[in-house]
């Protein structure tokens, strides 16, 4: 005898089930990435907007600063202009022509032992003498000068003779003067520009 298989499952059905959860789930993976790419495009987005606002507010700012920057250099290009008239009016002047007159103005015996430029158009000089006489007549010529404007006479001092000198020798004592000049800026650059010309 025979024995009949009677199955009354079809097999289809199980063959289906099967592919249809996988779909199912292929399908419900791709959902949740295409959900999950979303939401991070989302915060993406969000954070290119903060970023953007922050640019914008930045570059208003730096706009701002530069403005403040360009208007307080055009202060400070009338302050270094200012300064830059006042150094050159302070700057120092050609000495060649003072030291010409004061050299001209000395006596046949009268020599100079100090010169110096304090600055801004002032002088000092140490002038030795024979006799205490001839520095008030220095004092009356370089005051006639057409390149100093004021003069003093700080004081004269004696020098003292040296050891083994004697009055009753011949040998008389040495005076120093020293002056106080302020020099006429305009006559001593017109009297260098002068004898630049004529060179």
């Amino acid at each position: 005898m025979m024995l009949v298989d009677i199955n009354l499952l079809p097999d289809d059905e199980r063959k289906q089930s099967s592919w249809l959860k996988a779909v199912i789930a292929i399908a419900a993976l791709g959902l949740v990435l295409i959900l999950a790419f979303v939401i991070l495009g989302y915060y993406q987005g969000k954070a290119v907007d903060t970023l953007a606002s922050q640019l914008s507010q930045e570059q208003k700012l730096r706009a701002q600063k530069e403005e403040k920057i360009a208007e307080l250099e055009s202060m400070d290009t009338w302050a270094n202009l200012d300064a830059a008239v006042k150094w050159a009016e302070g700057y120092p002047m050609p000495m060649l022509p003072v030291l010409g007159e004061v050299v001209d103005a000395l006596p046949e015996r009268g020599f100079l032992e100090e010169f110096t430029y304090t600055g801004a158009g002032a002088l000092e000089l140490g002038i030795q003498f024979d006799s205490s006489r001839e520095s008030a007549y220095y004092l009356e010529r370089i005051s006639s000068t057409k390149l100093v404007s004021d003069v003093k006479l700080l004081g004269v001092e004696t020098e003292a003779l040296e050891d083994g000198e004697d009055a009753s020798d011949g040998v008389l004592p040495r005076y120093l003067a020293r002056y106080a000049l302020t020099l006429d800026r305009e006559a001593v650059k017109g009297t260098a520009d002068e004898e630049e010309e004529g060179e």
